[in-house]
C-alpha cells in the first residue's frame, strides 16, 4: 500500500497557501493521448541516466572536496581597515587592493571597509584562499575578483563567518565586465565548514567557467542573478540559501553544448528567486539533497532536466519543472530534444503555469511526484510536447481542466478524471475493491481535474477514486483509463465526472 501524506514538512510549506488561488469553471479537455498498455524501455532509459550521472558527479573532483590546509606553511594576509599587511612575495598590496599573484595557500583574516582581493597568478597556478572571519566590501567592485589562475579554491575556514559584499554600483577598472561580488574568470570551488555570506547589487557570485560548492553554508543576496556560471554549477554536501532578482542558480553557454549544465548530488538547497529557480542551458540534473524553491517564476528548467533522488519542493508563479531548447543551443546539438526524466525522489509543485512541462517528452521510472496546479486556463498540470511515458513511481495531480491531459504510455495504472469544481484542502484518495487505501493526500489548491498513478493500480481491478465531494467506481480494462477530449474511460471514451 502507497500513501503519500501531506505531513511531509516541505510539502506542508507548499499547501499552506503559498500562491493564491482562485477555482475556475470547468471546461473542456483538449488532449489528444491514446490509450496504451506496453513495455516502455526502461532499461535503455537507466542506462543513459546511469552514464549521464557518471559523466555529471566527475564535475566534482577529489581536490574540489578536500578543504584541508597546513596553516603553519601558508602565506598569512591580514586585513586592517583601509589597507592589508602581508610577509609574502606571491602579495603586493596597493592601499585597499590586495593582489595575489602566485601559487599557494593564502589565509586572510580581518576586515576591509572599501576594497577587494584579486588573484592574478599564472595560468596554471593552484590558489588556495582560507578565509577565516573575513568581512570585505567594495563598493564600486567585486570583493574577490579571481582574474587569472588555473583553480581558485575558497575554504570557509570551520567556526568562522565571512563577508563578501558589494555595495554600489560596479565600475570598469580592466577589459572584463565584473558585475559580482565574487567574479572569476577561472575555475572556482567554495568547500570548507564555514559560513560565507555574499551580497552584491547585481549579480552574487559569477563563474565564467565552473562554479563547484562542496561544503560551508553559504548565503547569497543579490539583485540580479544569485549564482551564475558560464560552464557548469556543481553542489555536493552544502547548505545554499539564496534570495535574488532574477535566477537563484544558472549555468548558460551558447557555445559549447557540452557546457552550460547544472549539477546537484546533495546539499540543501533554499531558493527564492524573482525568475527561474535553478536553470541550465544543457542538463539540470539532481541526484539528492532537498531542494526548496520557495518563490520562483520556473522552477527548475533545462534542456534536459533529470531528477535521480532527493527530496524537491517548488513554488511557481509559471511553469515548475520545464524541459526547453532556446534556439541557440539547439542548432549546436543533433537531436535538438527536450526531455524530462524522473527516477526517483520525492518532488512536490505548486504551481500557477504547467506543473511538469516538456517541450519534447517524459519519463517517469520511480519517485513521487505530486502536482498541485494549475488553476487558471490554458495550463495543465503535466503538458508534454511528444510521449509520456510511466513505468514506475507514483502520481497524484490536481489542478485546472482546460489543458488536463494523461500519460500517453504506461506498464501501470494512471488514471485521469474530471471531479468538478472541488475546493483546497480537500482529500484526494484511492481505494480497492476491499476498502483498502491505495494513494492519499490532501490538495493543495482548488481544482477541477486528477491525474493519478500508481505501480498498485492493475489492469482488471476496480477502484473508487474520491476527489472531494466527488467519487467514481473505476474499472482499469488498460494501464490508462481518461487521456482527454471526452475522457473518463479507457483510451479517453466512456464518463469522465461532472463538468463534461
Amino acid at each position: 500500500m502507497k500513501k503519500i501524506k501531506t505531513e511531509n514538512k516541505m510539502l506542508a510549506v507548499i499547501l499552506s497557501g503559498a500562491l493564491t488561488v482562485t477555482a475556475l469553471a470547468a471546461c473542456s479537455i483538449t488532449s489528444e493521448t491514446s490509450s496504451s498498455n506496453k513495455e516502455t524501455g526502461a532499461a535503455v532509459t537507466q542506462a543513459s541516466t546511469t552514464e549521464t550521472s557518471a559523466a555529471l558527479s566527475s564535475a566534482i573532483s577529489e581536490k574540489d572536496k578536500d578543504p584541508g590546509y597546513d596553516e603553519a606553511t601558508a602565506e598569512v594576509i591580514t586585513l586592517n581597515g583601509g589597507t592589508a599587511s602581508s610577509d609574502s612575495s606571491a602579495v603586493s598590496i596597493n592601499g585597499s587592493v590586495v593582489t595575489i599573484k602566485g601559487k599557494g595557500t593564502f589565509v586572510i583574516t580581518g576586515t576591509l571597509d572599501d576594497g577587494y582581493i584579486v588573484v592574478d597568478a599564472g595560468d596554471s597556478d593552484d590558489i588556495q584562499i582560507v578565509l577565516k572571519g573575513v568581512n570585505i566590501t567594495s563598493s564600486d567592485y567585486a570583493a574577490l575578483y579571481c582574474l587569472n589562475a588555473d583553480n581558485v579554491y575558497i575554504t570557509l575556514a570551520d567556526g568562522t563567518t565571512n563577508i563578501l559584499k558589494n555595495s554600489g554600483e560596479f565600475d570598469s577598472k580592466d577589459k572584463n565586465s565584473v558585475d559580482g561580488a565574487v567574479f572569476a574568470k577561472t575555475d572556482i570551488t567554495i568547500n570548507g565548514s564555514g559560513s560565507l555570506e555574499v551580497i552584491s547589487t547585481d549579480h552574487g557570485i559569477v563563474g565564467k567557467d565552473d562554479v563547484t560548492i562542496t561544503g560551508g553554508t553559504v548565503k547569497v543576496t543579490a539583485s540580479s542573478d544569485g549564482i551564475q556560471a558560464n560552464d557548469s554549477v556543481a553542489v555536493q554536501n552544502a547548505t545554499i540559501d539564496i534570495t535574488c532578482g532574477k535566477d537563484g542558480i544558472q549555468a548558460d553557454n551558447d557555445k559549447d553544448a557540452t557546457q552550460g549544465y547544472v549539477y546537484i548530488e546533495s546539499g540543501n538547497i533554499t531558493i527564492s528567486a524573482d525568475d527561474d529557480g535553478i536553470t541550465a542551458s544543457s542538463t539540470l540534473q539532481i541526484d539528492g539533497g532537498t531542494i526548496d524553491i520557495t518563490k520562483s517564476y520556473e522552477g527548475l528548467e533545462g534542456e534536459t532536466v533529470t531528477i535521480n533522488g532527493g527530496t524537491v519542493s517548488i513554488v511557481s508563479s509559471d511553469d515548475a519543472i520545464n524541459a526547453a531548447s532556446d534556439s541557440s543551443t539547439e542548432a549546436m546539438r543533433d537531436d535538438g530534444v527536450s526531455n524530462i526524466r524522473i527516477n526517483g525522489g520525492d518532488i512536490y509543485i505548486r504551481s500557477e503555469g504547467d506543473g511538469v512541462d516538456s517541450n519534447g517528452t517524459l519519463e517517469m521510472t520511480g519517485g513521487n511526484l505530486i502536482v498541485m496546479g494549475p488553476t487558471r486556463g490554458a495550463n495543465g498540470s503535466l503538458d508534454v510536447n511528444g510521449s509520456a511515458t510511466i513505468t514506475g513511481g507514483t502520481v497524484i495531480m490536481a489542478g485546472t481542466s482546460s489543458m488536463a491531459t494523461n500519460f500517453t504510455d504506461a506498464s501501470q495504472g494512471t488514471i485521469l478524471l474530471s471531479t468538478g469544481n472541488q475546493s483546497d484542502g480537500s482529500e484526494i484518495k484511492v481505494t480497492d475493491s476491499s476498502g483498502n487505501v491505495i494513494i492519499e493526500t490532501t490538495a493543495g489548491c482548488s481544482y477541477e481535474c486528477i491525474v493519478i498513478s500508481s505501480p498498485d493500480l492493475a489492469i482488471g481491478n476496480t477502484y473508487t477514486v474520491t476527489a472531494g465531494s466527488y467519487s467514481e467506481s473505476v474499472t482499469l480494462s488498460s494501464n490508462i483509463y481518461g487521456s482527454g477530449g471526452g475522457m473518463g474511460g479507457p483510451g479517453g471514451g466512456g464518463r469522465g465526472g461532472p463538468g463534461f
